[in-house]
């Protein structure tokens, strides 16, 4: 609290004397002292006004720390950086100024009432000086400051680099402890010839709590790892920074502007005297500290559980509908509770977090969101939303957590007939499905008896096949996993198992029967001609029919070996069985013998030597053309018809035949023509270039052939 006595008397001394910077030095004789009046970077030698410009008016409490708000950061500022106690700057400037009331405070940001020029402003003020022993008034030039934090630096100036003949002038008060130490070394290096200029000083920083302002770096008093997820909602006066702020070595890393709307991880929180900070991570990366009051940190989910109900939206204002419960993260705004202000809806699910408990509800089958549990009223029973008549069979197979009823489950009225194991994997009839808020729900009998209500969860209905016909083909059972034999087809009425599927893997069987139902198609089967079940189709892989097999008289080269291989029976019909890979007979000339076709292609079957090796597919077979006739033909002739045409080393395909060029190499060159040959696909001459042989080429490139 500020002293009222010691303020009455402080103002009665600003209104009759002059400022206590050096007032009283530069009526002296010392023109050294006049020199040491202020040290500025623009000019070593400065003069100090006697209070010039000083308001005639008290200054109120309100005004007097306002004040102390404005300059406490420049004084903190040139504490941190040259070691000038704020509590002295800040008393001397409020002795000085008036609190910063003065004419040549508020016109020039000049605290101190130091003269001359601040880069090249000025402002003129009328002073009290003495001139030949005696006081009077004349007009100044004072230095005008762009703000108060560069007269503040002047001033500290004058006490870091000192007197022009004594650099350490000021030392002492540089390397004060405290602000009585530093007001009793400013007496003492004669700053000021008032005897009681340290102790008024001193009565400022007490009387106004200054001395607080000294501590320019908070400390930590508490720190601790945390795991939060949180957003950075608050920008606005903010910065990110190295440390928590104001701790000692922060330094600024960013502003927090560029994290807005950011999601981050909390990694550790910190507090100071000056509040409670956050260090963070952005996309993985430690990124700074910033002010908790920045943060929404999002809650943390304690449970979400399925928590059906019917409810009324009775207090939907000021509760909003969120994606997510209120504050997780990731949940945002789907609409105002008003919307369904009234509305009978259905509850889903319930959760709670630290700010409470939220319903996640639906209507008409729609789910809509989360929204706080006080915005509903809920009703103690269900009711019907739809009702059907049915005629559906099928089995009580699920009756853990099921039971019966007199009506659906949580109708007003209802009351339990029987445990649903009472009934396990009994044949029911359904005749009538109601649905309310909890589920669905089906009336059954057994053997015409109406037994009760039940959960639709707790029926397994069987299916009825949309067709059941007679087929014939083979097959082979290879895929037993997750299968079994039945003796209808699966879940149709009166189906029971047979056996599992793997007492018939890898058997070739019968298939006399397809039917399909709404879980898919299902195939009766017999083995050795005795009917064994149904199972499902895709247990078995089928054989393919052999459309044709005709006998054959061919050669030809076995060539393309890769994926393909040596079968007993052309590929995937009945009996097939692998003999070998077409690679053991690669480059082998055989006699086809017969040839068949499945779906899947055609099949030659070979031998070699008069032995039958097997069946193979045509595609890894070469064929070659036959030599009917090979004869001398001295003939002459031109080659004018290139295109599709080539030159060989013997007539075109017969084996060992190998390109030697393109024809149109010998366009409209005139040849000899050595030989005539005539094989099952057409005829080739051989020729020859001025005396050189080249080799053979289809009749039809050449023309004028005499």
């Amino acid at each position: 609290m500020v002293n009222k006595s010691w303020m009455k008397i402080l103002m009665v001394s600003v209104l009759i004397t002059p400022t206590y910077f050096l007032a009283e030095q530069i009526g002296s004789s010392s023109d050294d002292l006049v020199k040491a009046a202020a040290y500025s970077p623009i000019n070593e030698v400065n003069e100090v006004s006697n209070n010039p410009g000083m308001l005639r008016a008290s200054v109120s409490p309100v005004d007097q720390q306002a004040f102390i708000n404005e300059v406490v950061p420049y004084a903190q500022s040139t504490q941190e950086k040259y070691k000038v106690l704020s509590s002295i700057t800040l008393a001397q400037a409020i002795l000085e100024s008036g609190w910063g009331k003065s004419q040549l405070a508020v016109q020039g940001n000049n605290l101190f009432g130091i003269k001359g020029k601040y880069l090249g402003q000025s402002v003129i003020m009328p002073t009290q000086e003495f001139v030949n022993g005696q006081m009077v008034t004349v007009n100044a030039e004072f230095r005008k400051y762009p703000t108060k934090a560069e007269s503040i630096t002047d001033h500290a100036l004058l006490f870091v680099n000192g007197l022009s003949w004594s650099k350490d002038h000021y030392k002492k008060v540089v390397d004060a402890k405290d602000y009585i130490e530093a007001a009793n070394e400013l007496q003492k290096a004669g700053y000021a010839t008032d005897p009681n200029y340290a102790l008024k000083l001193i009565q400022v920083v007490e009387s106004n709590n200054l001395a607080k302002y000294d501590v320019i770096y908070d400390k930590v008093t508490s720190q601790k790892t945390i795991s939060e997820r949180a957003a950075v909602t608050t920008t606005s006066g903010h910065t990110v920074w190295s440390k928590p702020y104001k701790v000692e070595g922060v330094g600024y890393v960013d502003t927090a502007g560029n994290y807005a709307g950011k999601v981050v991880d909390l990694v550790s929180t910190a507090t100071t005297a000056r509040g409670t900070y956050h260090q963070f991570k952005y996309a993985g990366k430690m990124t700074g500290w910033l002010d908790a009051r920045a943060f929404t940190i999002y809650d943390k989910l304690e449970y979400d559980k399925s928590f059906v109900s019917r409810a009324t939206v009775t207090s939907p204002v000021g509760n909003g509908i969120w994606s997510k419960p209120y504050n997780l993260e990731g949940r945002v705004s789907t609409g105002a509770g008003t919307t369904y202000a009234n509305q009978e809806v259905k509850i889903e699910r319930e959760a709670k977090t630290a700010h409470g408990v939220y319903y996640q509800f639906s209507t008409n089958g729609k789910v809509i969101g989360w929204m706080d549990k006080k915005a509903f009223t809920l009703h103690p029973y269900d009711s019907i939303i739809s009702s059907k008549q049915v005629s559906l069979d099928g089995q009580i197979t699920s009756d853990v957590g099921n039971a019966i009823w007199t009506k659906a489950y949580k109708l007003e009225g209802t009351t339990l007939v029987a445990p649903a194991s009472t009934y396990r994997n009994k044949d029911v009839t359904i005749n009538q499905e109601v649905q309310t808020q909890h589920g669905t729900y089906y009336r059954i009998s057994i053997n015409g008896k109406f037994i009760g209500w039940i959960d639709q969860k707790a029926i397994t209905l069987y299916d009825k096949a949309s067709y059941n016909k007679a087929v014939t083909f083979d097959a082979n059972i290879n895929k037993t996993s997750g299968h079994a034999v039945w003796t209808q087809p699966y879940r149709t009425i009166g189906t029971t198992l047979v056996s599992s599927a793997s007492n018939y893997a890898g058997k070739d069987v019968q298939i006399i029967r397809e039917a399909k139902t709404p879980k898919g198609v299902y195939y009766q089967f017999k083995s050795n001609n005795k009917v064994i079940g149904w199972m499902d189709q895709r247990a078995f892989l089928p054989y393919d029919k052999i459309l044709t097999n005709i006998k054959i008289d061919k050669e030809a080269t076995i060539e393309n070996v890769t994926a393909n291989s040596i079968w007993s029976h052309p590929y995937f019909s009945v009996g097939t069985k692998y003999i070998a890979g077409a690679s053991a007979y690669q480059n082998k000339t055989v006699k086809l013998i017969r040839e068949a076709k499945t779906a899947k292609g055609t099949y030659y079957q070979f031998s070699i030597d008069g032995k039958v090796i097997g069946w193979l597919d045509q595609k890894a077979f070469k064929f070659y053309n036959k030599l009917e006739s090979d004869i001398v033909f001295k003939a002459s002739g031109k080659i004018t018809n290139v295109t599709g045409n080539a030159v060989w080393s013997k007539p075109y395909q017969l084996q060992g035949t190998t390109l030697v060029s393109a024809a149109s190499v010998y366009q409209n060159k005139q040849v000899s023509i050595l030989r005539k040959a005539k094989t099952d696909r057409s005829i080739y001459y051989q020729f020859s270039v001025n005396g050189k042989v080249i080799g053979w080429l289809d009749q039809k490139a050449f023309t004028n052939v005499k």
